[in-house]
């Protein structure tokens, strides 16, 4: 049987075993209660059954298998090679881990293990990325450590790209199609059996899918259902397109899958830059996004459909184009995504201003920058204070450098007597400045008790700064609180 026959076989097997067991799982989850219920993270108003993805798991294993055994082959032992052995183990392990999710819940931690090991696995069967390029030139070949590395980070990010854009019926199955229609339609140029095979059967699964999960949805894939997905997605495309020089080892599934990535590659500088945990759930994403743009459900599905066509166009025309034209096809996509994070608010967190400010404070917090250094030596001379009007003295240098315009030092009892004078009230005021009424509302003022824990007191610093002479700097309250805890110290170490 010819090549194209046999990815049509499993085309249509997959997609009609898909649509006669489907409404079949979906009955079943929901008595059992593997459902997915209303939350304030959830688009839908009703439970729905999310064991879907048992349905894509036996429609693209059973494709698969069939087809090969009516293809040129005409054999099932290609099965048993060390590559595909690994390959369906894999699927077999990510689908159950998956299942396990939808039914008992596993931590974050627990689940991206279990992606690192079934990675290592498929790297462990010669499934590996041997071969980086990103333009139509020979590419740089890996060494062991570094294919390792790349083939698992390939593996887990694409499970979870998946995973992360499953947030709206029809989403994750649908770009799932469009993408595997792109990579099969760059595998045949190959003619390597098995990959051909496998993005046709997963093309059918998700087709025959879409009709349940399509909105409204009345049956949702679930985690072993998207991480199905992005696994055979991950390891066929290193199988065929990604080990191919005319399909352009890296670039390519990347285009296609252009979508899927960008929301997973967003999601994590997105949290880290809010301060949030990485693997919280949160609606930022792309899809999530756009729903507050005020579009449907469907409309966004659409949309995201339709953007993952035009990537799979574009990653066409960069293979098939040989000539320098070629490389300007790399604007549309580059273009698309620009607008895109733009439209959405995603520049919001990475604004120059925000991204400067933030290495500002790293530096500062690290004392790399040169007025950390100088406040350093200021609190080193302070703690080098051998009286209190050496203290004070030295107190004044700092506080000048700070660009205060005033300090008042009040002792109680305690810190009095430290004094020979045994006066309580030292005062600071910058030269040439006016005497100040506290009343004023220009002023910024800081009252800071000269506390070490609850029971030792010392007395109360004031300072006082004139906001129309000069503003505020960033890190002042960050360097007065240094300040403070310094007096305390050398306060200390004189009561002893």
């Amino acid at each position: 049987m010819q090549l194209t026959s046999s990815a049509l076989l499993a085309f249509l097997t997959a997609t009609a075993i898909a649509l006669l067991i489907t409404p079949w799982i979906a009955s079943w989850a929901s008595r059992r209660g593997i459902c997915d219920y209303p939350s304030a993270r959830r688009v839908h108003l009703k439970c729905i059954p999310r064991a879907g993805g048992i349905a894509l798991f036996v429609s693209f294993l059973v494709a698969y298998s069939v087809s090969l055994y009516f293809s040129e082959e005409k054999s099932l032992v290609i099965l048993f090679h060390r590559e595909q052995v690994c390959f369906l183990i894999g699927a077999i392990l990510i689908f159950a881990v998956g299942l396990v999710d939808d039914i008992k819940g596993l931590s974050p931690w627990l689940k991206l293990a279990a992606q690192i090991l079934v990675a290592l696995l498929v790297w462990f069967g010669g499934i590996n990325v041997e071969l980086l390029s990103v333009g139509l030139h020979d590419g740089v070949n890996l060494s062991s450590g570094f294919s390792l590395f790349v083939t698992v980070f390939w593996v887990v990010l694409l499970i979870n790209a998946i995973n992360l854009i499953d947030g709206l019926d029809g989403l994750a199955a649908g770009v799932c199609l469009f993408v595997s229609f792109t990579l099969l339609a760059l595998c045949f140029s190959t003619g390597k059996l098995m990959v051909i095979l496998g993005f046709s059967a997963l093309a059918g699964a998700c087709l025959g899918f879409l009709r349940y999960n399509f909105n409204p949805a009345s049956v949702f894939m679930g985690d072993c259902g998207s991480y199905l997905l992005g696994y055979l997605l991950a390891v066929l495309t290193i199988q065929g397109a990604m080990k191919s020089h005319a399909t352009v080892a890296l670039l390519i599934p990347i285009i296609a899958l252009g979508v899927p990535l960008l929301d997973t590659l967003l999601a994590p500088i997105r949290r880290f830059i809010l301060g949030k945990k990485m693997f919280l759930p949160d609606q930022s994403h792309i899809h999530h996004l756009l729903l507050k743009l005020g579009y449907s459900q469907r409309k966004v599905v659409v949309i995201i459909y339709g953007i993952t066509v035009v990537l799979g166009l574009v990653s066409l025309a960069f293979v098939f184009m040989k000539d320098q034209l070629s490389a300007y096809i790399l604007v549309v996509p580059g273009v698309m995504i620009f607008l895109g994070v733009k439209k959405l608010g995603y520049l919001e967190y990475v604004a120059a201003d925000k991204i400067l400010g933030w290495l500002r404070d790293l530096t500062d917090e690290a004392g790399l920058s040169n007025e950390r250094r100088s406040f350093l030596n200021l609190q080193m001379q302070i703690m080098q204070s051998a009286t209190v009007d050496d203290l004070w003295a030295n107190v004044t240098v700092a506080v000048e450098k700070l660009d205060f315009d005033m300090a008042e030092l009040h002792f109680n009892d305690l810190a009095g007597t430290l004094r020979n004078s045994g006066e309580t009230r030292m005062k600071w005021q910058l030269q040439g400045s006016e005497e100040f009424n506290f009343n004023e509302q220009y002023q910024f003022k800081l009252e800071m008790p000269l506390m070490d824990g609850v029971e030792t007191t010392y007395g109360i610093l004031w300072l006082v700064k004139d906001l129309k002479r000069s503003s505020m700097s960033h890190y002042t309250l960050r360097r007065v609180e240094h300040l403070r805890r310094t007096i305390i110290g050398v306060l200390n170490r004189f009561a002893e």
